[in-house]
């Protein structure tokens, strides 16, 4: 039971990570005002969330000098840059900001990246969505010359098909056309059960990893306090 609340905790943790940065990089293209209802709330809900995340994390951490070395993208994710300066309202100020959150952006990126490429690295996933990324392209291009097709409308189609969505508003009508749909239903298929294993298998590494490095902290600070105690007998 308690390994399963910390794995829905951490990919909680990935959804708000990437749900934040998307919000930073549409405030910064100008398509949405993150200062205005209802995006200032979204935003600050998830800035509150990961602030008493740290600050948990810190009062728990036997050794704060060495969490706040590991953590530093961290604490960058969580500083209310735009916050403090907002209260200026001057246009060079807002420009200002509109930059500052560029480093929220790194400051989340930089904590998620690691679980990232651990978890497409899991099982081979990554040569998995390369292989199905490209065969999706292929089998759009196929299908765009079999039915006649421009290749955006063949495209929508190949990835609808491979994620077995099928909204039946592009259909094959050819031979070619209906081979293809079959190998790329397969391929959703294979793709959707391979996400679930390395899902699974990304938290069990994930779980060990976590042991191993806490084995290897408690080892670590046995190790000081004994040399500590060391120094102490030998001044006496």
């Amino acid at each position: 039971m308690k390994n399963n609340i910390k794995s829905i905790y951490y990919v909680l943790v990935i959804v708000l990570s990437l749900f934040s940065i998307t919000l930073a990089v549409l405030d910064i293209s100008k398509i949405i005002n993150i200062n205005v209802t209802p995006y200032i709330y979204l935003d600050r809900g998830i800035l509150l969330f990961f602030c008493v995340d740290y600050v948990t994390r810190l009062i728990q951490s036997n050794n704060k000098k060495r969490f706040f070395k590991e953590n530093i993208f961290d604490l960058l994710a969580i500083i209310p840059f735009d916050s403090i300066f907002y209260i200026f309202r001057t246009f060079r100020v807002l420009r200002l900001i509109k930059l500052l959150r560029l480093i929220r952006i790194v400051g989340f990126a930089g904590k998620i990246q690691k679980d990232i490429k651990r978890f497409f690295g899991t099982n081979g996933f990554i040569y998995l969505v390369i292989s199905t990324i490209i065969l999706i392209m292929i089998g759009a291009e196929i299908y765009s010359v079999a039915e006649g097709a421009n290749y955006v409308n063949s495209l929508w189609w190949a990835i609808a098909t491979t994620t077995t969505v099928g909204y039946g508003d592009i259909s094959p009508h050819t031979e070619i056309g209906r081979v293809i749909a079959v190998i790329l239903m397969i391929l959703g298929i294979g793709l959707i059960g391979s996400v679930t294993s390395t899902v699974t298998a990304f938290f069990l590494d994930e779980k060990n990893n976590k042991e191993k490095e806490d084995l290897k902290h408690e080892l670590h600070d046995i190790k000081t306090e004994l040399k500590l105690l060391r120094q102490d007998i030998n001044k006496k």
